[in-house]
């Protein structure tokens, strides 16, 4: 479908046209009728008081209208073309506000839902549109304010019995069924993690989360995760594969929800894909690439159907500003691809960032 302003200007200019292309036809018309049915003057004889009116004959006439038809496309094509680009500048400076408006729209986050949009000079359509965008942004603040501030208070308040039960069930030494209590450890644990994840995400979504800048060696740090990822994956019988530049590759993050950017990452295609996982890790230009491939799984396990992983990554990668985190998924193939800041080797040795390897911080 064609954009509103490619539609603005084609209207405009098949407007002119049509109402040009009328005009000729009628004056084509009303043309050929006087020439064929009227005489248009009288010539003296010899004889004095004969007269002869003048006629055209039908090849003159044919060339007379030729003539016109000519001369009318002439000049109505080159107009065509200069109100086409009259009708885009018309439309474009008519859309300008909107486009405005969509640039404005397009910078307000859950970070900043405080932000409102305004038009410097605009019609009254116009300036009741921003009266209710900006409406709608004081309800939607409003709204997902009481919304995460919900999230973090239930996910804070189940922590505490979520903590006692498990205890209560280690503590229950021959009064359960070993399968039994296993089982329930492996729920509460599962629960566990759900809540905290949870209250993770409310944080960052509040803005209550604080990101130490450290330089940190990512190539050390995914070579210490993959480890233990490849024990998990040789028991469903995939293949983990890493691609790296040997040596260091340092880079500006915090160290903590780095690894736990990267956990997520590696948790989401262990257990939503199938088939050998790919990892592949580079350096281009500032940034590193860290780009994961695997195949699609069409039946998700059961219990891994929130998606809590991939919420938690766009809740850490929008904390400090200058990460990129990008998804695509085909029928076949699931890429996820992480952009981290690159952290120059004599920044590393020279100045204050302290220098942090795999190992010196947990999940």
């Amino acid at each position: 479908m064609k954009s509103l302003r490619v539609r603005l200007t084609l209207w405009f200019a098949l407007s002119f046209f049509a109402a040009t292309a009328v005009f000729m036809g009628l004056t084509y018309s009303n043309l050929d009728q006087e020439l064929r049915r009227k005489s248009f003057g009288t010539e003296a004889t010899t004889r004095e008081n004969w007269r002869l009116r003048g006629s055209l004959t039908e090849e003159e006439i044919r060339e007379i209208m030729n003539d016109l038809v000519v001369a009318g496309l002439t000049f109505s094509l080159p107009m065509v073309l200069a109100l086409l680009l009259l009708g885009w500048w018309i439309a474009r400076k008519s859309l300008s506000p909107i486009g405005s408006l969509n640039t404005q729209l397009m910078a307000v986050s859950t970070r900043n839902l405080d932000r409102r949009v305004e038009l410097a000079e605009a019609d009254e359509q116009f300036r009741d549109l921003v009266r209710h965008l900006n409406d709608m942004l004081g309800r939607l603040r409003t709204s997902f304010g009481e919304m995460s501030e919900y999230a973090a208070r239930v996910a804070h308040e189940l922590r505490t019995p979520l903590t006692i039960l498990r205890l209560k069930v280690e503590q229950s030494d021959g009064r359960i069924d070993p399968e039994l209590a296993e089982e329930l450890h492996g729920e509460l644990h599962r629960l566990t993690h759900v809540v905290d994840q949870s209250l993770l995400i409310a944080k960052a979504d509040q803005g209550r989360l604080q990101w130490d800048r450290r330089a940190v060696d990512i190539a050390a740090l995914l070579d210490d995760l993959i480890r233990d990822f490849r024990l998990l994956a040789a028991e469903e019988k995939r293949e983990l594969r890493l691609e790296q530049p040997g040596g260091s590759c340092w880079v500006n993050v915090d160290p903590r929800y780095g690894k736990q950017i990267l956990h997520s990452l590696l948790t989401n295609s262990l257990v939503h894909g199938r088939g050998p996982i790919c990892i592949r890790l580079r350096v281009a230009g500032q940034r590193v690439r860290l780009t994961i491939l695997n195949q699609v799984r069409h039946t998700t396990p059961a219990g891994h159907t929130l998606g809590l992983g991939l919420r938690v990554v766009r809740a850490l990668v929008a904390l400090p500003g200058n990460l990129g985190f990008r998804q695509r998924q085909g029928r076949v193939w699931h890429l996820s691809r992480l952009e981290l800041p690159l952290e120059p080797v004599q920044r590393v040795a020279g100045t204050g960032l302290v220098p942090v390897v795999a190992g010196e911080h947990g999940t």
